[in-house]
């Protein structure tokens, strides 16, 4: 795998530097008169300010929303006496008259970090009703950006090409270890050179983010909605000021040590889907003998053993061990279609992982992650016991290259908040925590070994729901959706049930 460099990077870096640098002034030629051109010197914003201005989002009906959409301005690194601003993207949609004046508002908060703002969706019609509306009816909606990424400023992103390993020869995993290495050393190095305190990208200074916001927007307590790497934020931001937060609602849960993702537990969501297509009337007859998951490990050993090719359209695509574990998640059709992708596989039939491989071979022009996203991830980092935990895990003979851009590319970083940081905490703040049994990206053990530190809460499992299980649960069940927001107003668990279940998959069938 081969990362280059577009000369884009540069510009890009540069044009977000000038922005937060202190002044800037216009050149002015001699030879027009003065009263064409101009000289501007813009004075630096102070930390600790917003700007808003009016936003007309519109509606499905025709009509539109009046919303506000600005920038607080933040320190970049407040442990240093001295320190350069940025800015942090912010909306606030007001609540409807008929929500109650004293509810305290919401304060949402996006995964990844790699969140890219909201003007591209709420240009479309229906996207505010469908998404964002409900909230209304229980408070004023604040909506805060991820420090240095998206529609913030400085924002740390670059553009680079990918050239896939050639699709007929052996993997080289080291090879594409260093690539990646030598990327992110280029674009730290980039970003140093102009003089970016990158120290100030983490966790606990996005923490401070929202409390900046809060008391710029005259807001005494909030409350907190975060899922993934909004959870992850939240919870900081809990920990921190927990006399600030009014209550919490939480799903996807990635705790203080969750940030690399546990092999095992990953693992269990294949095992969880498993057992449940294994009764499918549509596959039962068509399944291994000893399961998906024994056949999964067994066309494993059988490549390893013997590498094959498979030609698709005069492009040779090689087969080995290490490749078969690239699909060990399957290639088509999500969850509902992993079954019928090991059944495949397992008979001799890899013409449709042959074609996703030469896809992604010709993919090649792609974003790639912000300095940002690998210092606030990197910064949260992973305790020894875990990552001796993670490593061992028997799982890993089938996820063997997992979070392997965290092990590789977090060395470049020099970013660690360290263990005192990623130790579980107790709270007595009012929780809503739903989760999903087939989360594959925060999978259903994150929540189950962090519910016993929410002293006052409700744990909500969400069967066979996904990544965002809350909005997969609102789908599903009105008597959730009216019970989570009657606690987002009220604070009460009463109307909350202890499971919804999201309807079984239309799977996907083998061909043959």
């Amino acid at each position: 795998m081969r990362y280059l460099v577009h000369s884009q990077m540069l510009a890009l870096v540069i044009i977000a530097l000038l922005f937060w640098q202190c002044e800037s002034t216009s050149s002015k030629r001699s030879d027009l008169p003065d009263t064409t051109i101009h000289s501007a010197t813009a004075n630096r914003p102070e930390a600790g300010t917003i700007f808003l201005y009016p936003e007309r989002i519109p509606l499905e009906d025709g009509g539109f929303l009046n919303a506000e959409r600005g920038m607080m301005f933040v320190p970049l690194n407040r442990s240093k006496e001295k320190t350069d601003v940025i800015a942090v993207e912010v909306y606030r949609f007001k609540a409807n008259q008929s929500a109650n004046t004293s509810t305290p508002p919401i304060f949402f908060l996006h995964g990844g970090p790699s969140f890219s703002g909201l003007e591209r969706s709420l240009a479309n019609p229906g996207t505010f009703e469908e998404r964002w509306g409900p909230f209304l009816d229980v408070s004023d909606l604040v909506i805060v950006s991820q420090r240095g990424i998206g529609p913030s400023k400085p924002t740390t992103l670059i553009e680079t090409t990918l050239s896939a390993q050639v699709p007929d020869q052996p993997f080289d995993y080291s090879a594409m270890i260093d690539e990646l290495k030598e990327i992110l050393t280029q674009e730290k190095q980039a970003w140093e050179d102009l003089g970016l305190d990158l120290s100030g990208f983490t966790v606990l200074e996005a923490a401070d983010d929202i409390n900046d916001v809060r008391k710029a927007l005259g807001y005494k307590k909030i409350t907190i909605w975060g899922g993934s790497f909004g959870s992850h934020w939240g919870m900081a931001f809990m920990r921190k000021y927990p006399e600030l937060v009014e209550r919490a609602i939480l799903r996807g849960m990635e705790g203080p040590d969750h940030t690399y993702d546990h092999p095992g537990h990953l693992w269990n969501v294949y095992k969880r889907v498993a057992e449940e297509a294994e009764q499918v009337p549509g596959l039962i007859n068509a399944i291994p003998n000893g399961g998906l998951i024994a056949a999964l490990e067994s066309i494993i050993s059988r490549a390893e053993n013997e590498p094959f090719k498979v030609n698709v359209n005069g492009q040779e695509v090689l087969f080995d061990g290490e490749s078969i574990r690239q699909f060990a998640r399957g290639y088509s059709g999500g969850l509902r279609g992993w079954p019928a992708n090991i059944i495949s596989m397992y008979n001799g039939d890899f013409a449709e992982a042959a074609e996703e491989v030469i896809d992604n071979y010709r993919n090649e022009s792609r974003s790639f992650r912000t300095a940002s996203y690998w210092m606030l991830d990197c910064g949260s980092g992973i305790t020894p016991t875990r990552l001796a935990e993670h490593d061992s895990d028997p799982s890993m003979e089938i996820f063997t290259r997992m979070n392997w851009w965290y092990k590789n590319g977090c060395t470049v970083w020099n970013s660690d908040l360290g263990d005192d940081f990623r130790q579980n905490f107790e709270t007595d703040i009012p929780t809503v925590i739903a989760h999903g049994t087939w989360d594959t990206s925060t999978p259903y053990e994150n929540a189950l070994e962090l519910v016993p530190f929410f002293k006052n809460s409700k744990f909500i499992t969400v069967k066979r729901g996904p990544h965002g299980a809350i909005r997969a649960a609102f789908r599903a069940s009105e008597k959730f959706k009216e019970g989570l927001f009657r606690f987002a107003a009220t604070g009460d668990f009463s109307q909350l049930p202890d499971e919804v279940e999201i309807p079984a998959p239309n799977w996907v069938l083998p061909k043959n």
